[in-house]
């Protein structure tokens, strides 16, 4: 219905710009300003907040405000088992079902965010790392798995494109990409899943730092 596709459509607005940090943690929201902002009526904005706050990125205190929520330490540690547990454990399957076709696709995908870099398009590289990923989940027919991490992981896909914003591409993540497509090419489990470890650790080594820099986007 037309009515659930503009529904769909400002709840994934409100969720983008939260997401990379346009409505920075924090920040009050009320719906009226969101309708204006988004060029919507009120009701797909009541509806979208709700739906945010399911996925814990606004905080509603009841007859009082709306807030961007700030980013949490311990909910960044708990999405990040989560994402460790379901990506690590998929690698077996992806191995058995990956074609050259994937492959020559993941390489593209970093050929991407090679150019991303050189734009400083951040927001660019990210969506392009988040794709790079769910193919990896999609050849492993996981895809449940997939929508599980890209609904729940709201924090710390905060914490790594705020790392972004402000450091820049880490030097490591696009050899890590390299060394992810070299092991599905030759069919390397162990190695995969030692480069995947690597690479999905590093918000955990960065949140500290970026929390003593930014201390108003965070809580404990």
């Amino acid at each position: 219905m037309a009515g659930d596709t503009l529904n769909h459509q400002v709840y994934r607005r409100i969720k983008d710009d939260i997401m990379f940090l346009v409505l920075e943690p924090g920040l009050a929201l009320s719906v009226q300003k969101l309708a204006d902002r988004y060029g919507s009526s009120r009701t797909p904005v009541r509806e979208a907040v709700v739906r945010l706050q399911q996925e814990g990125l606004v905080i509603i205190y009841p007859q009082a405000r709306t807030i961007v929520s700030p980013i949490s330490v311990g909910r960044i540690c708990q999405e990040r088992f989560v994402r460790n547990a379901l990506e690590l454990s998929m690698v077996d399957s992806f191995i058995k079902n990956c074609s050259v076709l994937v492959t020559d696709t993941l390489e593209n995908m970093i050929g991407i965010q090679k150019r991303m870099i050189l734009k400083e398009n951040f927001r660019g590289f990210m969506e392009m790392d988040q794709r790079f990923h769910g193919l990896l989940f999609r050849t492993a027919d996981q895809q449940l798995a997939a929508a599980l991490i890209q609904s729940s992981n709201t924090h710390y896909n905060r914490g790594i494109f705020l790392a972004i914003k402000h450091w820049g591409v880490c030097p490591e993540t696009l050899p890590e990409h390299e060394a992810i497509v070299a092991a599905a090419r030759a069919r390397d489990e162990e190695q995969m899943r030692v480069v995947l470890q690597q690479h999905l650790d590093r918000i955990g080594q960065q949140t500290t730092e970026l929390k003593r820099i930014f201390p108003q986007y965070f809580q404990d």
